[in-house]
């Protein structure tokens, strides 16, 4: 009972480190199990940032599992990628001990990456061989794509190191597994663009003329098959190069400009930045790179302005070498305290671990019931005190970063609300497809790509949507108030959500009359209207329904959205506006961050909207919202029954 309770007391003071104190908790998760291992998971997952899922009585073998998981996606992202390779290769071998061969794969996949973000090529191309490896083994369709995939990131680093020939047979290789691409084949005919831009730019490397028949099919691909904006900024990019080895320098610049405009509409600031470098802008690329920290960017664009002020303005041309020398200096220096920052935490990780064993040595030794009653006791009052202290330095923390980061926070988790919903429903599909995949006929799989497809150009759509909302709240632009007609809106909302409603079955009704229309803020309207539906269509069960009504009381037009779902608890209820009140699991496993509520009643407060909900758990739940209706009060357009 000691050792379990002095454990405890390490995980405490553990939850509030840095994130280089993961270290120390997975170091107590793999020497313990029971109790102790759950709790050094629990606090993992805190530090990170990401909630559980998993529960108490989960084996500890699948605890592990999602553990190493969350640990190498959470360093990867944050450019740790020391880290993510020590982890990776933990995983590795755990995947290899179980049999589980792909998320072996996985693991490679991700030490590749980390290898070839630090340089470490050769490393990197052999990961990424056994990662081609493993996909013999597994076999299918799938693992042909992934082959395709790995192909082309190895042949980037070919590519890299100026190695030409071998990165073109390898990008021909890729078409050649591609085969012959159907014109309806949406996502073989995307992939078909990548690989004619990466033989482009291996000719615009090469400065050969042969760069515009690629460029040109790769972006002719993207525009015909809907490709991302981030995607279609890039085909505009290489061909712009190509025509300029040809010397088309005005159809070069106009591709640029138009890729400079989708850049700015579509909130691509890394790209437009690029944009500026590669017109040789570099005032405009300093200051970006610089406003956004983008390291790399700012260093190009520093020994360019070097370059071309050498000649006419010798003292401006000094200035930028010697920012750009004080910079490399200082990405030294930094590499340097990394080096040190790893080894002060292997050698914390080692001075707990000894601790630890004194700690359990003496409870060996420690027999009598009235000594350790004692030590118990004297135990809880420091964990009591600690998570006391704890909370208090977090509510310290919260509000001295709340200024700083709420705009942040705020835009990032609208982000990731819009975006889980079709990513989740293309995660289902592929895990549908990739654990029975033989079971499948041709008709259901390609049934399945549409699915995905459909919930791609979702996402797609929503993000275009955000961005546009993002822009409206940062300049913290006017409301502005239009007629439009409730009834077709609410019909378009339902077409976005179509695939989703398919998938449960679910009858959605549209009960709002066909000829309302309000006057208000259309773009606010539809997001709450899509926000609420979302949620009906989430928390319903399979071959339910969802009605959509409206009913107009005074000057104000009420929207209601009904469902016969799984309904939300009074204690959920009372907070269910707040800003971090997470969202519960779907009746399908849906998940979500629960920011579309909050979302949406701010959106309402801006328009001087009101939003009710009524829910009773296990029945259903009711949400209204509130629009201006256009009209003198008393005065309607409509014959409400």
């Amino acid at each position: 009972m000691k050792r379990l309770l002095i454990l405890i007391g390490v995980l405490a003071s553990c939850l509030f480190a840095e994130a280089q104190d993961i270290d120390s908790l997975y170091q107590v998760f793999e020497n313990n199990r029971g109790e102790v291992a759950y709790r050094a998971a629990l606090a993992i997952d805190e530090v990170i940032g990401r909630e559980p899922n998993f529960e108490a009585d989960t084996d500890k073998d699948e605890i592990k599992l999602k553990v190493l998981r969350t640990m190498i996606l959470y360093y990867f992202n944050n450019n740790d990628f020391q880290h993510a390779i020590t982890y990776s290769e933990i995983g590795i071998a755990h995947y290899d001990k179980i049999g589980d061969l792909f998320n072996e794969a996985g693991c490679y996949m991700t030490l590749a990456n980390a290898y070839q973000r630090l340089g470490q090529l050769d490393k990197a191309i052999d990961c990424y061989n056994h990662c081609n490896d493993l996909m013999d083994r597994i076999g299918g369709d799938m693992a042909e794509v992934n082959k395709r995939y790995v192909i082309n990131n190895i042949a980037e680093i070919h590519l890299s190191m100026d190695e030409y020939d071998r990165a073109e047979e390898m990008y021909r290789k890729c078409i050649e597994m591609l085969g012959e691409v159907d014109a309806n084949d949406t996502a073989s005919n995307l992939d078909l663009a990548t690989y004619y831009q990466n033989l482009a730019e291996v000719r615009i490397a090469q400065n050969n003329p042969e760069a515009v028949g690629y460029a040109e099919q790769s972006l002719e691909l993207s525009r015909k098959y809907l490709d991302t904006p981030h995607k279609v900024i890039n085909r505009l990019m290489a061909l712009s190069k190509a025509y300029h080895i040809v010397e088309r320098f005005d159809e070069s610049d106009a591709l640029m400009d138009e890729a400079l405009r989708v850049a700015k509409d579509n909130g691509e600031t890394f790209l437009e930045n690029s944009i500026y470098l590669q017109k040789g802008d570099y005032a405009k690329a300093i200051a970006m790179a610089d406003e956004n920290h983008f390291e790399e960017l700012l260093q190009e664009a520093l020994e360019g302005a070097y370059r071309l002020e050498r000649e006419r303005n010798p003292k401006l041309a000094l200035e930028y070498y010697e920012r750009s020398m004080a910079m490399k200096d200082s990405i030294f220096n930094e590499t340097q305290q990394q080096l040190i920052r790893d080894y002060q935490v292997r050698y914390a990780m080692q001075e707990k671990d000894h601790e630890l064993q004194m700690e359990q040595e003496k409870t060996k030794r420690n027999r009598m019931y009235a000594i350790v009653m004692a030590i118990i006791a004297a135990l809880l009052l420091l964990i009591a005190f600690i998570w006391y202290r704890l909370a208090q330095i977090r509510k310290k923390r919260a509000e001295e970063l709340a200024h700083l980061n709420a705009i942040k926070d705020r835009l990032l988790s609208i982000v990731s609300h819009d975006v889980k919903t079709p990513v989740g429903a293309i995660c289902t599909i592929l895990s549908r497809m990739t654990s029975h995949y033989d079971s499948f006929s041709e008709t259901d799989r390609k049934a399945n790509l549409i699915m995905m497809h459909s919930s791609a150009e979702a996402l797609n759509t929503r993000v275009s949507n955000i961005m546009q909302w993002v822009r409206e709240e940062m300049e913290n632009s006017a409301i502005t108030p239009t007629d439009f007609n409730l009834h077709d809106m609410a019909e378009n909302t339902i077409k976005v959500l179509e695939t989703t409603i398919g998938v449960k079955s679910l009858k959605v009704v549209n009960a709002i009359a066909p000829e309302l229309t309000v006057h208000d803020d259309i773009n606010v309207v539809s997001l709450v209207l899509r926000n609420l539906l979302g949620n009906a269509v989430k928390f319903s069960y399979p071959n339910g329904e969802v009605r959509l009504k409206a009913s107009q009381e005074g000057g104000r037009v009420w929207v209601s959205v009904e469902d016969d779902g799984m309904g939300i608890s009074e204690k959920k209820l009372e907070k269910i506006f707040n800003f971090m009140t997470s969202s519960a699991s779907g009746t399908s496993g849906e998940t979500g961050t629960g920011i579309g509520l909050f979302v949406s009643k701010q959106l309402l407060d801006r328009i001087s909207g009101e939003i009710t909900i009524e829910s009773v758990r296990g029945e259903g739940t009711v949400v209204r919202f509130s629009v201006n209706a256009g009209f003198p009060e008393g005065k309607t357009n409509i014959t409400v029954e």
